[in-house]
């Protein structure tokens, strides 16, 4: 990733994601953060990664900030196709009231 992400909103969207502040190892796995990975950024070895941890590991940080672009971009393309729907919904409406 070239951008990067507010501090703030990808500790967001990491709480969100995780239901926690706190990632394990197992947990970490789900994310596809490696053992490699994740024992680089466990500083304080206690086989939990907190927020600072995962922000501050280049390889972690770049995973949560493809994940958060990736679902902005999802919501983005959805609520773009739910306008046109409704537009095309409208435009129908307005061809079958014309002939009445």
């Amino acid at each position: 990733m070239t951008n990067q992400i507010n501090a703030n909103v990808l500790k967001n969207f990491i709480v969100n994601t995780l239901g926690t502040e706190k990632l394990s190892k197992y947990e970490a796995k789900k994310y596809d953060i490696g053992a490699n990975e994740f024992d680089e950024a466990d500083v304080d070895e206690n086989s939990y990664l907190d927020l600072d941890e995962m922000l501050d590991n280049d390889a972690i940080y770049e995973k949560f900030a493809t994940m958060y672009v990736e679902e902005r971009d999802n919501k983005e393309a959805n609520k773009k196709d739910a306008e046109r729907e409704k537009e095309e919904e409208m435009k129908v409406k307005d061809k079958n009231g014309a002939g009445i």
